[in-house]
């Protein structure tokens, strides 16, 4: 048995403070909380941005380049049922999944730029287009959540699958270790976390205040 380092600890802080701040979205959107909605999607677009720029310069785990695989590749891993076995990141399909969530969670924040709830408040990029795009970015920011929610769920569900298979995602995303049988498992290149977690603080506070410059509530 062999204890491996699989992630580092920006993407283990990425994954907490992505769920977090969801939830704060949500809540502050219930609760007509403009400020509040505002200051966290500020925040959540610089970890997105964080986390694209990390998919490519960051550690192995977190590299596009070594998890998202050719759609035949899932396939053949999906019929050799490879994907339940541990990996020291994403499976060949968790990678799809993981592109699917960063998609979507850009697309929410996106379209939240240009919406408005006609009342109190407008997003920054409200006054630069038409009404009618508005209208659509408005009505898209709203249904493009439930379908966030809807993977969101299917990924917390296919981690609780692969505990009962044996392989503990869940507790390798909070402690960043995850220990194979392989005693041969090669450790991936894992990176510290400043330069992303700098990035992120440098972002937030560059997003915040344009944002609240540009933003009604």
């Amino acid at each position: 048995m062999q204890k491996v380092k699989v992630w580092d600890r920006f993407t283990q802080i990425f994954h907490i403070s992505q769920l977090i701040l969801l939830a704060l979205l949500w809540y502050s959107g219930e609760e007509a909380n403009f400020e509040l909605h505002f200051i966290c999607g500020f925040i959540l677009l610089a970890l997105w941005l964080t986390r694209i720029t990390w998919g490519f310069i960051g550690s192995d785990t977190s590299k596009f380049a070594n998890f998202i695989k050719s759609p035949l590749k899932v396939i053949k891993a999906w019929c050799d049922n490879t994907i339940t076995e541990p990996h020291s990141g994403h499976n060949p399909v968790g990678g799809y999944m993981v592109l699917a969530l960063l998609a979507t969670i850009g697309l929410q924040i996106v379209s939240g730029l240009f919406s408005s709830d006609d009342v109190f408040s407008e997003g920054p990029l409200y006054a630069m287009v038409s009404d009618s795009l508005a209208s659509t970015m408005d009505s898209l920011h709203h249904s493009n959540f439930d379908i966030l929610l809807v993977l969101v769920v299917l990924h917390a569900l296919a981690g609780v699958f692969h505990v009962f298979r044996g392989d503990n995602v869940i507790a390798a995303i909070i402690t960043g270790n995850k220990t194979f049988a392989n005693v041969k498992a090669k450790a991936p290149n894992i990176k510290g976390a400043l330069l992303p977690l700098s990035l992120w603080i440098i972002l937030s506070s560059g997003l915040y205040y344009w944002g609240m410059q540009a933003s009604s509530y």
